[in-house]
């Protein structure tokens, strides 16, 4: 294993194997395809369901969900909501906005 040195203006040398382990999502062990279910209805709601499911035991929900929200993710589940739960939460956070 080659252990190299990282040097970082604000922690001096900083080995690699040394750095805190990084949360990991609870998805990257699941199909890829159980977070993007064909349609909306039917068997496919038993599959979000599902997929939300696995995101309600993730530690990275919330930053998943940030990140769809910020990349304006129109399908699949990402940080446990559906992308009509995204657009919901979009247009509150506009209205918000104007409000203010």
């Amino acid at each position: 294993m080659n252990h190299s040195i990282v040097r970082t203006p604000y922690y001096g040398a900083v080995s690699p194997d040394a750095a805190p382990a990084r949360p990991r999502p609870v998805c990257a062990d699941e199909d890829p395809e159980l977070f993007f279910p064909i349609g909306d209805s039917g068997p496919a709601l038993l599959q979000i369901e599902e997929a939300k499911a696995h995101c309600r035991r993730c530690p990275l929900m919330e930053s998943c969900l940030e990140g769809a929200l910020e990349r304006n993710e129109n399908y699949g589940v990402w940080g446990g909501t559906d992308a009509d739960e995204r657009r919901a939460l979009k247009r509150r956070s506009a209205r918000r906005r104007s409000a203010a």
